[in-house]
């Protein structure tokens, strides 16, 4: 029996499902409640309430993040702003009035300089930043820094700005109240600061002591009570090393090197090392009849075989060594006139004036070389003591150039590293006012005062600065933590002196060997000191090597200086002596205070305290 087909419109024929009712044919229109009510309706649904929630929790995972970049973008950026606000403050003589003002406005520069406006959307108004600072330089200071702002959060906008709590009774009934979401997050970093002074300092003060330091800042009468630029040296050198000192449990010590063209070191150095030559054969000038028990501390700096001198601290097992110091002058003798007011220079000529050896060239008054006698002015015998008088004027001249009974080497002696306060002050207090200016003269000291090899430990027995007790000092370059320091003041010029005798020849200085020629290879010196330029260009010489071995010089020129090219220069040479950055002019005795102070601060380290 054959199979027979089925009909599909037969009563056997199987009923399609309604998933494939349609297929192959038109879609009839659904309407909305179809939709709901079929199963693409439910898909529609569940997606619609799975995507809000997906995407609500989006907005809140990068409002988390965005809070979390910029609380921690602000707390960096003040952290830097609270480092370099205490350092700012070393150009700031005080921290009130305008000055507390401009540091405020440094320190919120600082800040924005880390923090662009607008970060993540943040936004803070100049009210939510705060910079303050307490304390001293000398006993520390606080630095504070605060800052608050607003983050936008997208959160609130996927769930609602308003949420509603359900208190009603009964079917259907709203008796809550709506709570409104904020919709921004506030962020806040604050930080602070510790400036403290140094504890590790080896400081040389090399402060002008020459006779221009007893006139005032300005130019002004002392008759009317001003005081001398000499007095506010010593009213702030003693403030500071007060400042320096009295910091309980401090490691630094201070050295005093006063200066005009000598710097006696008697007292710190004994005469029986070997720094210095014994042998009278050696020495650089007419030698008869000195010995070195007469020496009176000041030396000739080492020259070599061709009378060179380079900007060297040297040593003290430096050859050739250091020479004593005494009149200095050329072994054949000079000439010396006489004349007065009242002599006619015209007719009172003296063809063959005496030749006096063993005394300085500034006894002699007048025009070198071709000087006319006057009737009646005779020279003295020629004696060891450095002043003569003229049997005509009844006034003594010494090689500083001063009418007075002050001697050449008798100058404030150095006094070497300490922490006695006492000591310095009384050593500061008890300088006086006289003699020439050649400030590398000074600068050579204070390099020394610094130089690891002018320990005892190092130099040996009867060498170095013998003066402490600790053989250590000054301590070696390489110990950690130590900072050197050299500050340097004056009020003048580098002075060659003129052939007049009433200023220094270069050559009755302890620069000298006995001519006025300085000759130095390093800076290609090689003619004769006719002008201050020579000496400029080796008080720069000088403080390049210093620099360069790790002695931070600060240099202050005092008072009031001309327009002239000579007073021009010689504030550039100080300026360009000084570690960039660390040089000040003060004008007045006032201002001397004020900048001795920031330097006292300038010596202090920064740490965060929080």
């Amino acid at each position: 029996m054959k199979n027979r087909p089925v009909s599909c419109t037969g009563a056997r024929a199987h009923a399609k499902p309604a998933f494939f009712a349609n297929f192959g044919g038109p879609r009839m229109p659904r309407s909305v409640a179809n939709l709901v009510m079929g199963e693409e309706g439910a898909l529609t649904v569940m997606f619609a309430l799975t995507a809000s929630v997906m995407i609500g929790t989006l907005a809140t995972a990068l409002d988390t993040i965005d809070v979390a970049n910029s609380s921690s973008r602000m707390q960096m950026a003040l952290d830097v702003a609270t480092l370099s606000a205490g350092a700012d403050l070393a150009h700031f003589s005080s921290t009130t009035g305008a000055n507390l003002a401009q540091w405020q406005a440094d320190a919120r520069a600082y800040y924005d300089a880390n923090m662009p406006t607008g970060y993540l959307g943040l936004t803070m108004p100049n009210s939510n930043f705060t910079a303050t600072v307490t304390g001293s330089p000398a006993t520390g200071q606080t630095i504070q820094l605060s800052a608050s702002g607003s983050v936008p959060l997208y959160a609130p906008y996927i769930f609602g700005t308003t949420s509603s709590s359900s208190g009603g009774t009964g079917s259907g009934g709203s008796g809550g109240s709506g709570t409104t979401q904020p919709t921004t997050q506030t962020i806040s970093a604050s930080n602070s600061a510790l400036r403290l002074p140094k504890s590790t300092l080896e400081l040389a003060l090399i402060l002008d002591n020459t006779g221009s330091m007893a006139d005032t800042a300005d130019g002004s009468s002392t008759s009317s009570g001003a005081s001398t630029k000499l007095q506010g040296l010593q009213s702030a050198a003693n403030t500071l090393i007060g400042q320096i000192l009295g910091v309980s449990g401090n490691d630094s010590y201070i050295g005093l090197v006063p200066f005009t063209t000598m710097v006696n070191v008697k007292g710190s150095l004994s005469t029986n090392g070997s720094w210095m030559q014994q042998d009278s054969s050696k020495w650089l000038y007419n030698s008869t009849g000195v010995t070195i028990s007469n020496w009176s501390g000041c030396v000739v700096e080492p020259h070599d075989s061709s009378g060179h001198i380079e900007p060297q601290a040297y040593a003290p097992k430096s050859s050739p060594g250091f020479t004593p110091w005494y009149f200095n002058v050329p072994p054949s003798g000079f000439s010396i006139r006489y004349y007065t007011s009242s002599c006619n220079a015209s007719t009172s000529v003296n063809p063959n004036p005496a030749v006096i050896k063993g005394v300085p060239l500034s006894y002699y008054r007048g025009s070198y070389g071709s000087a006319t006698l006057c009737s009646g002015g005779t020279a003295t015998s020629p004696t060891s003591s450095w002043s003569q008088t003229t049997t005509s004027t009844n006034i003594t001249y010494d090689q500083n150039g001063s009418s007075s009974d002050f001697l050449p080497c008798s100058i404030q002696p150095v006094v070497f590293l300490t922490k006695n306060q006492n000591t310095l002050t009384s050593a500061i207090n008890s300088m006086k006012a006289y003699g020439s200016t050649m400030i590398p003269t000074g600068l050579l000291w204070g390099w020394r005062m610094l130089s690891s090899d002018w320990s005892p430990a190092v130099a040996g027995s009867n060498n170095g600065w013998t003066s402490s007790s600790d053989t250590t000092l000054p301590r070696p370059e390489t110990t950690q933590g130590l900072q050197r320091v050299a500050i340097v003041l004056t009020d003048g010029v580098n002075d060659p002196g003129t052939t007049s005798g009433t200023f220094p020849m270069p050559y009755f200085n302890q620069l000298s060997q006995g001519d006025r020629n300085l000759k130095s290879v390093q800076l290609g010196l090689n003619g004769v000191t006719s002008s201050a330029d020579n000496l400029n260009t080796f008080q720069l010489g000088v403080c390049s090597a210093m620099k360069n071995s790790g002695i931070t010089i600060y240099a202050i020129t005092f008072g009031k200086y001309g327009t002239d090219s000579t007073s021009v220069k010689a504030q550039q040479t100080m300026q360009s002596c000084a570690t960039p950055g660390n040089y000040y002019h003060a004008p007045d005795n006032a201002t001397l205070n004020q900048i001795f102070q920031q330097i006292a601060g300038n010596l202090g380290v920064l740490r965060l305290t929080q």
